[in-house]
């Protein structure tokens, strides 16, 4: 059966900090073996054991600010290191007349060649269930846990921490006429860190969103979606920093195959934003988001994504902020076995919800090649760059990693 939030919260504030337990990682090693020996297809699906290998250098892990002497920190803190992820997971792909079930589980061991208090293992759990019932109502049922490490660009710190992700989505459409659909979705975030310096970041979320759109025979959409947003910082008072909010957007979605080969989408609107004890940090504003999508050829795939949203923030000082910026993105599949892609973004972060506002720059340029020798084997080499400029101290930082993946199907 599975958990409900607030059941999770409690078996993690109790200590048993593992989403999954020694039974399911017996379950696992046994459907991992059995897919080995034996490989397993369903009568409309397929079961697939995988392993995998990761090697990652990165020359600031900890997102450290240039002025920042590591030394003074921990005679144990490395500010470059070089990890090593070994992962094994079954994948689930059944079909059961018109309905469709995807389960993913994984579990990966993580070694920090130089900063070794760092080790961890981490899991990942996901399942979904593409539904249908009859010929115009359809939808989707969600669930996913995740155990990771905590992000050292959101926490600031070298301290590190098991970080705890859950959620649960619902969505239902319904085809009420030719060209007509209206639709229901109702989502659940749950946030945890492990390490009690870092849990005033804890964070809670229930979302839900009514939709209502217009269908073209060529099968473009315009509609109108409206969404409220129930957060929650639990363990945050509201002395400095308010603990909760509701947020409630109106947008016009719009997406336009504008010609064969391109597509334009949109979701522009406002949103609002009240936070009952601390009125002063309310906020309203003009929101949008825009994508553009062009296939020059059949091998070839141009982006470009402009946004302006207001995201909901772990940052120890602030619930929200305004992210402003764009993408560029490009791929290019040079033949059946080998794949390229690329991105550039940069985005501005405006810190409005706090007392005393802050800003920061992001830029990211990643590149990376994918080569599939054989149809059970991936291989994918990554080189990323990054690096923030704070309107704060001793928040500034650059990073350059490479990322080196094998993954093996059985």
């Amino acid at each position: 059966m599975l958990e409900s939030l607030p059941q999770a919260r409690d078996r993690i504030q109790k200590g048993k900090c593992s989403l999954v337990d020694v039974h399911q990682l017996s379950v696992l090693v046994l459907l991992i073996i059995s897919g080995i020996f034996s490989p397993v297809v369903f009568a409309e699906g397929e079961f697939v054991p995988y392993v995998g290998l990761t090697v990652a250098k990165d020359d600031n892990l900890y997102r450290l600010d240039s002025d920042v002497d590591v030394s003074v920190l921990s005679s144990s803190v490395s500010r470059a290191d070089t990890i090593y992820k070994t992962r094994a997971g079954v994948a689930v792909n059944w079909k059961l007349s018109r309905q469709k079930v995807f389960a993913d589980l994984s579990v990966t061991d993580n070694r920090f060649e130089k900063n070794s208090s760092l080790n961890y293992t981490g899991q990942d759990l996901s399942l979904k269930w593409n539904w249908l019932f009859g010929s115009y109502l359809t939808g989707q049922l969600g669930w996913s846990q995740e155990q990771t490490l905590s992000d050292f660009s959101n926490t600031n710190s070298e301290l590190s921490s098991k970080k705890y992700q859950q959620a649960v989505n619902f969505l239902a459409k319904w085809r009420y006429a030719p060209d007509w659909e209206v639709g229901l979705d109702l989502s659940g975030y749950d946030l945890s860190y492990e390490l009690q310096a870092l849990q005033d970041r804890d964070r809670q979320g229930v979302k839900k969103a009514f939709f209502w759109s217009y269908i073209t025979h060529a099968g473009n959409r315009v509609g109108v979606t409206w969404a409220r947003e129930d957060g929650l910082y639990p363990e945050r008072g509201i002395t400095d920093v308010d603990n909760e909010y509701q947020q409630d957007s109106l947008l016009l979605n719009v997406v336009w195959q504008a010609t064969v080969k391109s597509k334009l989408s949109a979701d522009v609107g406002w949103n609002s934003r009240v936070h009952p004890t601390l009125s002063m940090k309310n906020y309203d504003g003009f929101n949008a988001k825009v994508a553009y999508t062009w296939l020059p050829t059949a091998k070839t795939m141009l982006s470009v994504d402009l946004y302006r949203q207001l995201v909901s923030s772990s940052n120890a000082d602030a619930t929200f902020s305004e992210n402003t910026g764009y993408a560029l993105n490009g791929a290019l599949r040079l033949s059946e076995k080998v794949f390229f892609n690329g991105q550039f973004k940069s985005e501005t972060r405006d810190y409005v919800g706090r007392l005393s506002e802050f800003k920061e720059r992001y830029v990211w340029l990643t590149a990376g090649v994918t080569y599939q020798p054989y149809s059970m084997l991936d291989t994918s080499l990554r080189v990323s760059q990054s690096m923030r400029d704070s309107t704060q101290a001793l928040r500034d930082y650059q990073s350059q990693s490479v990322v080196l993946d094998f993954k093996v199907k059985f």
